[in-house]
Order: C-alpha cells, then structure tokens, then sequence
C-alpha cells in the first residue's frame, strides 16, 4: 500500500519509533543529546529508516544533517521525508532529478481529529464541506484533511523555507488522491498553485504523501 503513495523512483522504509537506537553518527546524537528518550529513540529509528531507503536506492549510508529548523538535510542528490507517530516510523527518499524537486510524507493514527481544533486546521470552504457530511464521518475526514495539509508543508519548505498557516493551504480530495492548493503565494509558487498527494490506510494510519514537480515549482520566481 505504501508503494501506491510515490511515483517510481521513490524508496519507502518502516519501523518503529519505541525501538529506536543511537545512529552511529555523532553530528546526528548531539541534537537529541539532551531530549526525552521517547524523543530520542523517534529520532534514531527515522535516521534508520531514511538510510534504509538510501541504501534500496544504491547510496551508502551516511549522516542526515538537521538544520536549524530541525528539518532534515540530505546528502547531496538525495531529496527525502520522515515522519512517525508513537507506533509507526516512516521516511521516503529519492534522487533529486529535474522533474522531481521535493516529497513531503506525514502519518497519524487513523482516528477523529478533536472537534475543537476544526476551526484551527478546516479553511471555511474545508468546514462547509465537513458540515455536508454524515455527521459519523466528519471527525475522520478532518483528520485526512490535516494530514493531507501536514504532507503538502513538508514538501515545499526545503524549495520556499516558508512557514505556512493551515488557512495557507486548501485540500480537495478524489478519492485516495487529493489537491493541496495554495491560498498565497510564496517564492516559486503562485495563488492557486495545486501541489499533488495520495492517501492511503496503512496499518490503522493514515499516511499521506505529496510530491512537487518542476512544472509547479518556478525557482527564483516571486509570485
């Protein structure tokens, strides 16, 4: 199920963040030298997982940086995402070419998102659409629409290093596939530009998975 998330060419690894171990990399433990072990071992197993996937793509195994904004820092020619809840650890890496610039990848337990934070994460059309639901599928739906929006940030952060709001972007969905369309623009991207996802259930998960292209990403352009 989680091959159906990437276009070829995209490696997907799993484990388990409540079993992660010390890298091996001391550039890597010094960031999450001081942190929780909870903390640390999410932090070990999706340095495993992203090097796993390197490897099923025929780079050997080397240090993934974290930046100052504790984003990952790939090697050079690589491009990747990590993302894990309490039980799942995922990461998704793929050479970067000239028609695939960047991936975003987030998962979260297949449940209701609280209905207080609706407000928080729903755009007014977002809600309006949730409202036209049956009332038993609203709280799930918000919840694919969250992680929808959670997948398409990842993705174009490392090309904009733009903070997005929640009302920054609006998802559409056709089935396990969905739209995440810009509300404004940001460097590289114009008002209305639709960044492509998949969503799919992978062992009581939602995970979802979004990948820009270089016919939607204009570099050095100001929208």
């Amino acid at each position: 199920m989680l091959w159906a998330l990437f276009p070829d060419g995209v490696q997907i690894a799993a484990g388990d963040p409540r079993g992660g171990k010390p890298t091996g990399y001391a550039d890597e433990e010094i960031h999450v030298a001081n942190a929780v072990p909870s903390r640390r071992s999410e932090f070990f197993a999706g340095r495993a997982c992203a090097r796993k996937a390197m490897q099923d793509l025929g780079f050997r195994p080397t240090a993934i940086g974290v930046g100052p904004d504790r984003s990952p820092i790939w090697p050079p020619g690589l491009i990747g995402s990590i993302s894990h809840c309490k039980t799942v650890c995922l990461a998704a890496v793929a050479r970067q070419t000239g028609e695939v610039l960047s991936i975003g990848l987030d998962i979260e337990p297949d449940g209701p998102l609280p209905e207080d934070l609706w407000n928080t994460i729903c755009t007014a059309d977002e809600r309006k659409l949730l409202s036209e639901l049956p009332e038993n599928r609203r709280a799930r739906r918000a919840l694919r629409i969250f992680t929808a929006k959670e997948s398409a940030y990842k993705a174009q952060y490392p090309l904009t290093l733009e903070f997005f709001d929640f009302e920054d972007l609006e998802i559409r969905f056709d089935g396990h596939d969905f739209l995440a369309i810009l509300q404004r623009s940001v460097p590289g991207f114009a008002v209305g530009t639709k960044l492509r996802g998949r969503q799919v259930i992978y062992n009581g998960h939602v995970v979802s998975a979004v990948c820009v292209g270089s016919d939607q990403f204009k570099k050095g352009a100001v929208s």
